[in-house]
């Protein structure tokens, strides 16, 4: 099964798709300061909670997602809040995008999407008119220690810095945060492997979600850390 699959799976009930909450949420929209006029270019927008609530905050927002499942439930959700007029979910990869020019871009944990945190830094930032903001979310370590695959919190301030972002905020994952989005995972394995016990990847997905429960329980929690980065063009 692909990682795409997997993920429909994981996340087929998630609004929420990061370890962090509505309210987390709505604390960066603030921060970026959302309103009519704005146009938003949101990468990973995954099942379109983000870019509805943009939207009904009055900016034009346009959804880039890979996972077709994901962007048919995105598009539903701002069918069904009537911002269809104001939302745009584009299916497919967001390097295979041409985007326009925006005065906001965000990622939230999606920046693998273009080739790791550093380069969605870089692609988006081109994207941007004068003074355009930007919220970008990713793993750090908790402790301050630094690796190649898990930099520390300071250190992707710095990387934004070099691309020229000024850092005006940080609205950060509790551990709370990650058990609800970790449980999630979890649970929704859990109803799928019951409706589909003839599934020939059943066995595969069900080993999979153990395998990464307790990699999560026995190494990860309270280790990484999940962050919104927020700030502004120079």
């Amino acid at each position: 099964m692909s990682d795409i699959d997997y993920f429909s799976i994981v996340e087929s009930t998630h609004d929420i798709q990061n370890p962090s909450s509505p309210a987390k949420l709505r604390e960066v929209a603030e921060h970026l300061e959302i309103g009519a006029g704005d146009q938003v270019l949101d990468v990973g927008s995954g099942r379109g909670w983000w870019a509805a609530e943009l939207a009904a905050m009055g900016a034009e927002v346009v959804g880039l997602e890979i996972n077709d499942e994901f962007v048919a439930a995105a598009r539903k959700r701002a069918d069904g809040a009537g911002l269809t007029d104001r939302v745009r979910h584009v299916a497919g990869p967001a390097l295979d995008f041409e985007p326009g020019t925006y005065t906001v871009a965000t990622c939230l944990g999606a920046s693998f999407a273009l080739g790791g945190y550093r380069a969605a830094l870089e692609w988006m930032v081109a994207t941007l008119v004068e003074r355009g903001r930007i919220a970008i979310g990713d793993v750090h370590s908790v402790d301050g220690s630094s690796t190649e695959d898990l930099p520390s919190l300071i250190e992707l301030v710095h990387i934004a810095e070099e691309f020229g972002v000024e850092v005006t905020g940080v609205v950060s994952a509790s551990v709370d945060d990650w058990d609800r989005y970790e449980s999630g995972h979890w649970k929704n394995v859990h109803s799928w492997v019951k409706r589909n016990p003839d599934h020939p990847d059943r066995h595969t997905v069900l080993a999979d979600s153990r395998r990464f429960r307790n990699d999560y329980l026995t190494r990860e929690r309270g280790s990484i850390g999940w962050s919104i980065l927020v700030g502004e063009l120079k």
